[in-house]
């Protein structure tokens, strides 16, 4: 009998936590007062950068993008972002990661995480490079080469086009059964932390 609940009640763990999601997105994100960008541009003087570690590390930092966070607008789409800084030389190569966190600690059986998605600009918010692709919808990893000296931006948001959409399936044990694990579905989040850093393979 167990194996024949064990399905549904993940499916409707995964509308539960889809639909919180949903709502988190419509309250905190659409109706929300923090200030708001239309442009690259105006996203780069809406927001004070940090400065993007240099290597993952033994304990990297994990950055949260909140309600708090400034947004930017695409279309219909609003997302809270963050910006981090670093510098290049012309013709230097760097890997760009950005990885998502299992939001709370990915305690219980609704799971979250933020979906990322990034881009890099120059100091005056012009596009060097979008899209920035990964290994899978939580994971971003990205070469590039500079196209001149100087500083950089990495923006880091959430990727709100389908709020609650299945991002991840990852196998979780069946609490009062340990033997047991069933796959719970992960959605995407409007909110959740990030580990972001950057790598330079030549040196």
């Amino acid at each position: 009998m167990l194996k024949y609940t064990l399905p549904l009640v993940a499916a409707l763990l995964l509308v539960g936590c889809s639909n919180n999601s949903g709502q988190q997105y419509t309250d905190q994100v659409q109706a929300s007062g923090t200030p708001i960008a239309h442009s690259f541009q105006e996203a780069v003087r809406l927001s004070q950068a940090v400065p993007l570690p240099v290597n993952r590390g033994l304990f990297p930092t994990r950055w949260e993008i909140s309600a708090t966070d400034p947004r930017i607008a695409s279309g219909a789409e609003k997302s809270n972002y963050r910006l981090f800084e670093f510098s290049l030389r012309k013709g230097q190569r760097y890997k760009i990661n950005v990885i998502s966190m299992c939001n709370n600690m990915c305690m219980g059986l609704a799971k979250s995480a933020l979906k990322p998605k990034a881009l890099v600009l120059d100091m005056q918010g012009n596009v060097v490079a979008d899209n920035l692709t990964g290994t899978n919808a939580l994971a971003i990893v990205w070469t590039g080469v500079a196209p001149a000296d100087g500083a950089y931006l990495l923006m880091v948001a959430a990727d709100n086009s389908a709020p609650g959409e299945q991002v991840s399936v990852i196998n979780t044990q069946v609490p009062g059964h340990p033997t047991l694990s069933m796959p719970i579905g992960m959605a995407s989040a409007p909110f959740g932390k990030v580990i972001a850093y950057v790598e330079y393979p030549s040196e």
